[in-house]
């Protein structure tokens, strides 16, 4: 239960802006130093100041910890003048200062930089290393966010586009021919689309695309440019591949993007027993929901 409730905290601070976190973490140091005054010197609260720290270091930035740090000890050192704490010199009350500072600016740099491998890391683990797209467990996690932003107020198109004749490929001309096929047709989709950023590489020869607040009309015209572009490729190159496209489009955005996927890839299904290359937009008003 204290897990569920610390990962919701956790999960509740993300989704926040850096301004709201920033203004959050003040409020909560001036109320440790609040506490601190009014305990005196019988409870040293200190170790709670390392959670605002850690808090600014790991969902704001690196000089936000930084400057949090300097402001928990600062407080610490208003707390313990307020609250009367006497030391046998003043060199101490100093020394102190300094040295408390220092171990709180160490953390922060210390979990901003912690923070920095974790998104280093969690980027190579979202990313397709061949086309450097989002793979299928990142693009669900982005279009998840696109869908809940729109709020099911605006349009929305998702189109899947799978290949055929890789396997011809890969056995007669080489896998690193495969592979350029791939990278062509990565770049071929981001290049003719307004946000290539939710372009995911969902399966071995499966692409898909997101179009928020796009129209059954002006998605065709996407995908048909695609298509022709991804024809002009494998006419420079002379590989004997098919092309499928099939999308799916809503007047409303729907309210799980796992409805949508799964529409565009039943469709994908049927549509790839075709020896020739198709392409087949859907627009829906309800989609079933899934079991």
């Amino acid at each position: 239960m204290h897990n569920d409730l610390v990962q919701a905290i956790l999960s509740f601070l993300g989704r926040q802006s850096k301004v709201s976190v920033t203004t959050f973490v003040i409020i909560f140091v001036i109320l440790l130093g609040i506490i601190d005054i009014q305990t005196g010197l019988e409870a040293q609260l200190h170790f709670l100041y390392v959670v605002p720290i850690a808090l600014a270091s790991w969902f704001v930035n690196r000089r936000a910890g930084i400057y949090i740090a300097i402001l928990c000890d600062i407080v610490v050192l208003a707390a313990e003048v307020i609250g009367g704490r006497q030391y046998s010199s003043r060199w101490i009350l100093h020394w102190n200062f300094l040295m408390r500072g220092g171990l709180f600016v160490f953390i922060a740099l210390a979990l901003s930089q912690l923070r920095s491998k974790f998104d280093t890391l969690s980027d190579l683990a979202g990313q397709d290393l061949l086309t450097g797209l989002p793979n299928g467990r990142a693009f669900y996690d982005l279009t998840s966010r696109e869908i809940g932003k729109a709020l099911g107020h605006q349009p929305l198109s998702l189109a899947f586009l799978d290949v055929d004749g890789f396997k011809w490929i890969n056995h007669r001309l080489g896998y690193a021919t495969g592979d350029q096929m791939l990278c062509m047709i990565a770049q071929s989709i981001k290049q003719n689309v307004p946000r290539p950023d939710l372009v995911g590489r969902v399966g071995g020869t499966a692409f898909a695309v997101l179009l928020p607040n796009v129209t059954s009309q002006d998605a065709s015209a996407i995908l048909e440019k695609i298509q022709k572009e991804l024809k002009e490729g494998r006419r420079k190159h002379a590989q004997p591949v098919n092309f499928y496209i099939s999308a799916i489009t809503c007047a409303k955005a729907p309210h799980s993007i796992a409805e949508l996927m799964h529409e565009a890839e039943s469709r994908m299904t049927r549509m790839k027993g075709s020896s020739k290359d198709t392409i087949e937009i859907a627009q829906v008003d309800t989609l079933p929901a899934l079991n």
